[in-house]
């Protein structure tokens, strides 16, 4: 038997590093005609945005893992000076525009 197994057991884990949503400050992002965000909002905060375009299911894997129940994903733009705000196909079936808090939430964040 060998001397390892005698040892005794030291729980460590309050010491890893445990991964954490990503949380970003809710400073203004300037948004010109023409451009793109992937986003994710959870309740009055966008918790996160990228403007890497790729499936909105690879983008909820990099950022949150799984998408929260009670958050929504879809893409906002700037066309001809509005932002418009829509839900991901991917993940609701349709893509139309965003409802109204998250349209009320992102609007906040991109001007």
């Amino acid at each position: 038997m060998s001397q390892v197994a005698n040892l005794p057991r030291v729980d460590r884990s309050e010491q890893i590093e445990k991964p954490t949503r990503p949380m970003r400050e809710q400073m203004p992002v300037e948004i010109a005609n023409g451009q793109t965000y992937l986003i994710i909002v959870q309740a009055d905060r966008v918790i996160d945005y990228t403007w890497a375009m790729m499936p909105h299911v690879e983008f909820v894997k990099r950022s949150v893992g799984k998408l929260p129940a009670d958050a929504r994903v879809g893409t906002v733009s700037k066309i001809d000076g509005e932002i418009a705000v829509i839900t991901s196909k991917t993940f609701y079936d349709v893509q139309m525009p965003a409802p109204d808090w998250v349209t009320k939430t992102v609007k906040s964040v991109f001007k």
